[in-house]
């Protein structure tokens, strides 16, 4: 199998651990020579530096499987040039492209459906018992999220170009929303949703579109969800979903809780324990995107409709 990661950052090094745990070998494609030679450090694999277009004429990706972990604003135009270049299939960080109409673009030119969403919280331990227990429950009957960011950390970072904050709730946010419906159970599209009602207040110098958030509707017939955001107080990312039996709390998202129906007492539900030191959710993941062609993530075209939905929540243009 021929694996190739595109960029070497922090992200690519957790990739690159989880290949070399399952003891598989890769290439890395970065771009700076100090990314690169930490990389190289960490990993004890080199990595290429340069423009991607000449790694890419002097070395062929078809057929490979490749990974792209590069900043939010680069995602869309390497992805065009992987497919492009004929890679097999693509694994692109989320969300796929800086704003709507870049999401937009890229799942136009996918016209093969090589392209998978990277959203590793599927994949935690938590998120796996959760639907467990969902399924043997018989399905959800109401779901609850937060999705509080924290703007101080994220400006006192640096690293986002205006564009990228500007629509920071697809680029970070979209991790707990992916989460909170995947385990609701709606369509990989999300067509089964319906946002009945959407408020936002307030706004923040590089976020202008809100800082409150507020939201509610239905999943099919058959499920309601509600969320929740302020941005400028105490909060982080939660789920909380009913069933006919006890409400599952995953707060914070690695953890899991219940709440059996006709009591007050909250448990800590037990989780197989990750020995391995990799970032979580990685490693299942990478399994899922090399072996069975991502089939639990998204593809592109269903991450426009997903987006679009999103946007919808957030009181933003569709």
């Amino acid at each position: 199998m021929d694996i190739v990661l595109i960029g070497a950052g922090n992200m690519s090094v957790a990739y690159a651990k989880a290949f070399q745990a399952a003891h598989l070998e890769f290439r890395c494609f970065g771009r700076g020579e100090a990314s690169a030679r930490n990389f190289e450090q960490q990993t004890m694999v080199p990595a290429g530096t340069g423009p991607l277009e000449d790694q890419l004429a002097a070395t062929s990706i078809d057929g490979a499987k490749v990974i792209v972990a590069v900043n939010v604003g680069e995602l869309s135009d390497v992805c065009h040039r992987l497919l492009d270049a004929g890679a097999a299939m693509i694994l692109v960080e989320k969300p796929g492209g800086v704003d709507l109409d870049d999401m937009r673009t890229l799942a136009t030119a996918d016209v093969e459906n090589r392209i998978r969403l990277a959203y590793n919280r599927r994949f935690l331990k938590s998120t796996q018992k959760a639907a467990d227990i969902i399924a043997e429950d018989g399905g959800v009957q109401t779901i609850h999220f937060e999705f509080t960011e924290l703007p101080d950390r994220i400006e006192a970072l640096g690293v986002h170009p205006p564009e990228v904050l500007a629509n920071f709730a697809y680029a970070n946010s979209s991790h707990v929303f992916d989460m909170a419906f995947y385990l609701g159970l709606s369509a990989d599209d999300l067509s089964d949703v319906t946002v009945s009602g959407a408020v936002r207040q307030g706004e923040i110098s590089w976020h202008p579109e809100g800082s409150r958030f507020a939201s509610c509707g239905t999943i099919g017939n058959n499920a309601l969800y509600s969320c929740f955001a302020d941005w400028r107080s105490g909060g982080n990312w939660s789920v909380e979903i009913t069933t006919a039996h006890r409400r599952l709390r995953l707060k914070p998202l690695e953890t899991l809780t219940q709440q059996l129906r006709e009591t007050f007492a909250i448990e800590e539900i037990p989780l197989e324990r990750d020995q391995t030191g990799l970032k979580p959710g990685l490693p299942d993941m990478v399994r899922n995107f090399l072996y069975d062609d991502g089939s639990k993530m998204p593809t592109m075209q269903q991450q426009v409709k997903r987006m679009q939905v999103f946007a919808r929540i957030l009181a933003r243009p569709v």
